[in-house]
C-alpha cells in the first residue's frame, strides 16, 4: 500500500483560531485560509476498504463524513486555551471554597443550637426528659361528662326547688359549661332555668348573658353542638333587667306546647332563684335588686350545688391522679439536681424546666421553695437564701392537667451539717409528720368526720410533745381549685367526707427561727378506705 500525500497542518495556535477544514460535496477540502481555493483530496484506503482523509477519520463518502464531524461537540473538537484552563480551575477553587463554607456554617450551627437546648433543658440532655409524656394517655373532659354535670345540676335543683340558678365567670362556671371567661366590671352570667314537664321529665334551659360586643366571642367559648344560647345586652342598659326579662318569660321544653307554659299553670307560692357562692357582691345586690319581688326569692347556692364537685368521676380522678404523681416525681427529679450552693430561686426554676419537660400547666415560681428556718413560716416566702450543710429544704408545688391541680409537699436533707444534735432533732420530727400522716391514712374512710382525720393526725403530733406546733388544718379538697370542699379541719364535725371526695393530707411542724418540716399527699376517698393518688409516700428524710 502506498504512502498518502499528506497536507501540512497549521501549527496548534493556529487550529485554534481557525475551523476545522470543511469537506465540501466535491469531496474536496476548503483551505482554511481561502475558502474559494481547494485541495485535492487525497483518500487511502483502511483496512476496512473504507477511505480515510487525511486526518485519519474514517469516511464513507463526502457528505456523510461531513455530518457524522457535526454531531460533535465544540469543547471535543479543541483543544482549551491556557486562559480558559486558569478560569475552569478557579471555577473550581470557588465551589469548593462556597461547599466548604456551607458546611461549616452548617456545623457551627448545629453545634450553637445543641449547646443553647442543652442549656434551656429542650434536648435529651435535660436532667428532666425521664418527665416527658407523663400524662399524654390522659384526654381532657368530653363534651359528653359537661351535659352529664349539668344534668346534676339540673336534677338537683329540682330537688331543692329551685327555678333558676346564676353563676359569673369562676370555678362554677368552668365546671358546668367550660366557658372559660374573666371577670370584669361588665357582668357575665350563666342561668341556669329547670323545671318538670307533665311527665316529670326534669327541663333545663341554659343562656349566657353577655355584652353585646362580647356576643362573638362567647358564642367561640361553647361546647360544639351546646344548647346554651346567648343573650345580650347593649352598653348603657342593665344586664339585670335582661335576667329579669329571661326569667319571666315562659319557656316550652322541645315536647311541650303553649299549652303545657307555666304561665298556663298555677304558680308556686314564689320562685327560688339561687345565686353562686362565689358571686361578687356588686353583681349579686344587682341581681338581687332587679329579681327580688312578692313571687321570687333570691338566696346564695345551697352549698350542695358546690359541693357536686367535690365528688369527682372516675375520669376526674384519672387526671388527678396523673397530675399528682407527676408533681411527686418532679421533686425528686429536681431533688437529684441539687447540691450545696444553690439558691431558693434557682430551685425555683428547675421546677419551672421539669415541668414543662413533663407538659403540664405550671406558672414559673408559683412553688414554695424554703431552705432551713425559711420553712417555720408554713407559707413563708424565700428567694435569697443560699443552700447550706444542715439546710433541710421544703418544696411545696403543684401544676395543672386539663384544669385540675396537684399540690404536693416534701421536706428532705441534701446535706447534713456538722451538727448532730440538730440533725437527730430534725430527723425525729420528720419522723414524726410522717407518723401523722399515716395516722391520717388509717382514719379515712367513707362518712367520716372531717374533723375525725385532722384529730387523728394531730394527736400523734400532740403526744410527741409538737402539738403547739401543729399551726394549721390537716387539709383542704383539691381539683379544679387548690383549695375547695371538703375542709379538714378540727373545727369542721358538720362535713363527712365522701366516696370520690380528694383532698390533701399535709400535717406539719414549726418552730420559728430555726426549722419548719411538711409533708403532703393526694388522697382519695374509696368504698374500701382510700387511695393514695400522688404514689408512693416519701420514704425518709433523705429520699422524698
Amino acid at each position: 500500500m502506498s504512502s498518502p500525500a499528506t497536507v501540512p497542518l497549521p501549527s496548534t495556535p493556529d487550529l485554534e483560531r481557525q475551523p476545522l477544514l470543511a469537506i465540501g460535496n466535491s469531496g474536496h477540502q476548503s483551505s482554511p485560509l481561502n475558502p474559494n481555493s481547494t485541495l485535492p483530496s487525497q483518500p487511502h484506503s483502511n483496512d476496512n476498504g473504507n477511505s480515510t482523509n487525511g486526518f485519519g477519520n474514517g469516511i464513507s463518502g463526502g457528505v456523510g463524513g461531513a455530518q457524522a464531524r457535526s454531531h460533535i461537540p465544540e469543547a471535543l473538537r479543541r483543544r482549551p486555551s491556557a486562559y480558559e484552563q486558569l478560569e475552569r480551575q478557579d471555577a473550581i477553587r470557588k465551589c469548593w471554597r462556597i461547599g466548604i463554607a456551607g458546611i461549616i456554617l452548617a456545623l457551627l450551627g448545629f453545634v450553637l443550637m445543641t449547646i443553647f437546648e442543652l442549656i434551656s433543658g429542650h434536648t435529651g440532655g435535660s436532667p428532666y426528659r425521664h418527665l416527658r409524656g407523663s400524662c399524654d394517655h390522659v384526654p381532657p373532659i368530653s363534651p359528653i361528662e359537661f351535659e352529664e354535670r349539668q344534668a346534676n345540676l339540673s336534677r338537683l335543683l329540682v330537688d331543692l326547688r329551685a327555678d333558676a340558678y346564676i353563676a359569673e365567670p369562676g370555678t362554677n362556671m368552668r365546671y358546668f359549661s367550660n366557658i372559660r371567661w374573666s371577670q370584669s366590671e361588665r357582668p357575665f352570667l350563666l342561668v341556669v332555668q329547670v323545671k318538670r314537664d307533665k311527665t316529670d321529665q326534669v327541663l333545663t334551659k341554659t343562656t349566657i348573658v353577655a355584652p353585646e360586643f362580647e356576643a362573638s366571642r362567647a358564642r367561640q367559648g361553647l361546647i360544639p353542638g351546646s344548647s346554651i344560647v346567648i343573650k345580650t345586652w347593649e352598653e348603657g342598659e342593665s344586664p339585670y333587667k335582661v335576667v329579669r326579662e329571661l326569667l319571666d318569660t315562659p319557656w316550652a321544653g322541645p315536647d311541650e306546647d303553649e299549652n303545657d307554659l307555666e304561665s298556663k299553670k298555677p304558680r308556686k307560692e314564689h320562685d327560688q332563684i339561687y345565686l353562686d357562692v362565689d358571686m361578687r357582691q356588686f353583681v349579686s345586690s344587682g341581681l338581687a335588686i332587679a329579681l327580688e319581688s312578692s313571687t321570687r326569692k333570691v338566696t346564695i347556692a345551697h352549698r350542695a350545688i358546690k359541693e357536686l364537685r367535690a365528688v369527682k368521676s372516675p375520669h376526674e380522678i384519672d387526671i388527678l391522679r396523673c397530675v399528682s404523681t407527676t408533681s411527686v416525681n418532679v421533686i425528686r427529679a429536681v431533688k437529684a439536681q441539687l447540691h450545696e450552693g444553690h439558691l431558693e430561686s434557682e430551685v425555683q426554676e428547675m421546677l419551672t424546666r421539669a415541668y414543662r419537660d413533663a407538659g403540664l400547666e405550671y406558672e414559673a415560681g408559683g412553688s414554695l421553695v424554703l431552705f432551713g428556718k425559711n420553712a417555720a413560716l408554713p407559707h413563708g416566702s424565700g428567694n435569697a437564701t443560699r443552700l447550706e450543710s444542715g439546710m433541710m429544704v421544703l418544696i411545696d408545688t403543684g401544676a395543672r392537667l386539663h384544669g385540675y391541680l396537684s399540690d404536693i409537699t416534701r421536706t428532705f436533707w441534701v446535706t447534713r451539717g456538722s451538727n448532730k444534735e440538730m440533725n437527730d432533732e430534725l430527723d425525729k420530727v420528720w419522723g414524726i409528720v410522717k407518723q401523722a400522716q399515716n395516722a391520717t391514712l388509717h382514719a379515712t374512710q367513707a362518712g367520716a368526720a372531717c374533723s375525725s382525720l385532722d384529730k387523728a393526725a394531730r394527736k400523734v403530733i400532740t403526744d410527741a410533745g409538737y402539738g403547739a406546733r401543729f399551726t394549721h388544718r390537716l387539709g383542704h379538697g383539691l381539683g379544679m381549685d387548690g383549695h375547695e370542699e371538703p375542709y379538714l379541719d378540727i373545727g369542721n364535725t358538720d362535713t363527712a367526707i365522701q366516696v370520690g371526695n380528694v383532698f390533701t393530707n399535709e400535717p406539719g411542724v414549726y418552730v420559728e427561727g430555726q426549722y419548719g418540716i411538711r409533708l403532703e399527699d393526694v388522697v382519695l376517698v374509696t368504698q374500701n378506705g382510700f387511695e393514695i393518688l400522688s404514689g408512693d409516700l416519701a420514704a425518709s428524710s433523705t429520699e422524698p
